[in-house]
């Protein structure tokens, strides 16, 4: 009951502008990434909320904080293998610092630490994860451009593992590209 209680009382927070959290993503993505080593190809689909207000033309430097929530299935190329996919849900809180300068396309650096969660501990036949509760870091480099700055490209680098909470401990780390378009 507490519980119920206060969801209610969050839910009504965020309704009358307690937060600058909106329900609604301001922005939504798609990615690809691979690894070579591992015979991986990453596609996922994702959107993302602004944890600071950002202005309507999505022109600010400085410091800025979004949640990036994204599901994303791993391909496994290995062959033969019964163990060929991997469902990956995640959540990552990720500060971007965009330059001043120059103020068209927009430059920003960016790097995140968040969770993953797994639909199976294996993909190919020699990549073990041994739980499906993962831990993820990325870091990234990318621009942004069009009248609203609406636009983004971005490359990154992910590292996807259990942090050693059980072994082994493969995890799997991949070079990957995103674009993305702010919502209206």
């Amino acid at each position: 009951m507490r519980t119920i209680i206060g969801g209610a009382i969050a839910l009504a927070m965020l309704a009358n502008g307690a937060s600058a959290v909106s329900l609604l993503p301001q922005q939504v993505y798609g990615t690809f990434g691979y690894t070579s080593g591992a015979f991986v190809a990453i596609y996922g689909a994702g959107a993302s909320w602004d944890l600071k207000p950002r202005p309507p033309a999505r022109d600010e430097s400085g410091l800025g904080i979004r949640l990036d929530g994204q599901v994303a299935y791993w391909w496994g190329k290995g062959k033969p293998t019964e163990n060929n996919h991997v469902w990956d849900f995640s959540a990552t809180p990720v500060f971007r610092w965009t330059f001043a300068k120059p103020e068209a396309p927009r430059v920003f650096v960016e790097g995140g630490l968040g969770v993953h969660l797994l639909s199976a501990t294996r993909i190919n036949n020699d990549r073990i994860f041994s739980t499906a509760l993962q831990f993820g870091e990325m870091v990234g480099i990318g621009t942004s451009f069009g009248p609203r700055n609406e636009y983004e490209v971005r490359v990154y680098v992910q590292h996807v593992s259990n942090a050693g909470i059980k072994m082994p401990n493969w995890g799997l780390t991949y070079p990957g590209i995103t674009f993305s378009y702010a919502l209206p």
